[in-house]
C-alpha cells in the first residue's frame, strides 16, 4: 500500500489524481515536497486540472474596506417564508512586498475577476495580478506611470495568455481620449495600441470578463448608453447590441458563473421611483450578441423603492440568482438588499459585521491559473516586480 505521502506512486499518476480535485483543495498539498510544489504551479497541470477538475462552485465576493471577503450568502425558501442570510467570511490576504512586516496588507482600491485571477488596483496606484487560490501575485510596473483614473481589465487570448488593458481616460467638456494599452504577462512587457475618440468609459460602471473578453457599459455624446467589448486575442474594441428593444435604463453588468454576460436595466429615470427591474442574459458571445429575458422583479409594494434607480445609477455591481430569481446587491448605505418578483428583503447586520465600505460585489471561482511563465519567486512566497518595457 502507498503511503500517505505519496512517495511509492509515480509523478505521472499523482498528476492525474491532483487534475481531478478541486482547486481550492490543491494549495495544501503544494508544502509536501519541492517536486510537488513544481508539479502543481506548472502551466501544464494548470491545463489538465481545467479539463479533468469537477466544476467548483461560484463564490460571491465582495471588496469591503479596502480587503477582499468571501460574502456568504443562503437564499434558500425565501419565497416560502424563510428569511435569507448573509455573512462575511474569509478574508483574502495580499500582502504588501514593500513591507518588512509581515502582517502587512495591501490597500485595494478596485478589483477585476476573470478565470480565478483578480486584477487590484490599489490606494497607492499599483498593479498587481494575484490569484488568490494559490496565494501567488505579480506586480505590474507601469510603462510610464498609474493613474486615479485609469480604467483595467483582465482577459486572455485564444492561446489562454492572460493580457491587461489600461484605458487613460482624459475627458473634458469639449474631448474625449482614451489612449489604450496592453500588457502581455507571457512576455512581461507593454504595448501602446492606440486612441479612441468616440465615446467613454464611465467611472460609475464596473467592466467584466465574460469568456477571456471583457464588456462595459460605455457612452457617447449623442448615442447615450452602448454596450462596449474588447477582444484579447485581436486586441480590438467593438461596440455591442442591448436586447431589442431595451425600454430600460441605467444598465448595469454582472455575470453569471464566469460563462454567460447579465444586463440589468430598470424602468425610471435616474432620480425617480422604480417599479421594476429586469435581467437578460447573453445566449451568444460572438460578433453579435443574442439575449434572453432572465429575471424580472417588480416591486410596486416595496418601502425600499427609493433606493433603487439611484444605486444602480451609481454603478453599484449586482448578481444575479436565476435558480432563485432574485437580484443581490449591496446599497450605497452598504446594506444587502435582495429583490425579486413582488418580494424585497434586505440584510442590514452581516453575522456581526460592521461594513464601513463597500463597492464591489462579484462572483469568484477558484482556480489553479498560471499568473505568468515568467515569474520569479522571492523566499517566502512573494513575487517579483514584473519589469516594465518601453514601446
Amino acid at each position: 500500500m502507498a503511503n500517505m505521502d505519496g512517495r511509492d506512486l509515480s509523478l505521472d499518476l499523482i498528476e492525474e489524481i491532483f487534475s481531478r480535485v478541486p482547486a481550492k483543495s490543491i494549495a495544501r498539498f503544494r508544502s509536501t515536497s519541492k517536486q510537488w510544489n513544481a508539479l502543481l504551479k506548472s502551466v501544464s497541470f494548470a491545463k489538465k486540472h481545467s479539463a479533468n477538475a469537477p466544476k467548483e462552485e461560484s463564490l460571491f465576493i465582495m471588496l469591503m474596506d479596502s480587503r477582499v471577503f468571501i460574502l456568504k450568502v443562503n437564499l434558500h425558501g425565501i419565497y416560502d417564508g424563510c428569511d435569507p442570510s448573509a455573512k462575511v467570511g474569509h478574508q483574502f490576504n495580499l500582502k504588501d512586498p514593500r513591507s518588512s512586516e509581515v502582517d502587512s496588507q495591501v490597500d485595494i482600491r478596485n478589483v477585476f475577476h476573470c478565470d480565478g485571477l483578480f486584477l487590484c488596483t490599489t490606494m497607492d496606484n499599483r498593479l498587481v495580478v494575484w490569484n488568490p487560490c494559490l496565494g501567488e501575485t505579480n506586480w505590474i510596473k507601469p510603462r510610464e506611470s498609474y493613474k486615479k483614473t485609469d480604467c483595467y481589465a483582465l482577459g486572455y487570448d485564444n492561446d489562454r495568455s492572460y493580457k491587461i488593458l489600461r484605458v487613460d481616460r482624459q475627458y473634458s467638456v469639449l474631448t474625449t481620449k482614451n489612449e489604450y494599452e496592453v500588457y502581455d504577462l507571457t512576455s512581461n512587457s507593454w504595448r501602446v495600441l492606440g486612441v479612441a475618440t468616440d465615446w467613454v468609459l464611465p467611472k460609475h460602471f464596473r467592466g467584466i470578463c465574460v469568456n477571456g473578453n471583457a464588456f462595459w457599459v460605455a457612452a457617447r455624446r449623442s448615442f447615450g448608453y452602448f454596450l462596449q467589448s474588447f477582444d484579447f486575442s485581436t486586441e480590438m474594441f467593438q461596440s455591442q447590441s442591448f436586447p431589442h428593444p431595451f425600454p430600460f435604463g441605467n444598465p448595469s453588468l454582472s455575470v453569471v458563473g464566469e460563462e454567460q454576460l447579465c444586463l440589468l436595466g430598470t424602468n425610471s429615470s435616474p432620480y425617480g421611483r422604480s417599479d421594476n427591474f429586469k435581467v437578460w442574459v447573453a445566449t451568444s458571445v460572438g460578433t453579435g450578441l443574442s439575449w434572453r429575458n432572465s429575471i424580472a422583479a417588480s416591486n410596486r409594494k416595496s418601502k425600499y423603492k427609493s433606493y433603487y434607480v439611484y444605486n444602480f445609477f451609481q454603478g453599484m455591481s449586482f448578481l444575479a440568482d436565476e435558480l432563485n430569481n432574485v437580484i443581490v446587491y449591496l446599497s450605497l448605505d452598504n446594506i444587502l438588499r435582495i429583490v425579486g418578483n413582488n418580494y424585497h428583503t434586505q440584510v442590514e447586520n452581516l453575522g456581526g459585521g460592521s461594513i464601513q465600505s463597500c463597492s464591489v460585489l462579484m462572483n469568484y471561482v477558484p482556480s489553479l491559473a498560471q499568473i505568468s511563465n515568467k515569474v520569479n519567486s522571492l523566499p517566502g512566497g512573494s513575487e517579483r516586480e514584473a519589469p516594465s518595457t518601453s514601446t
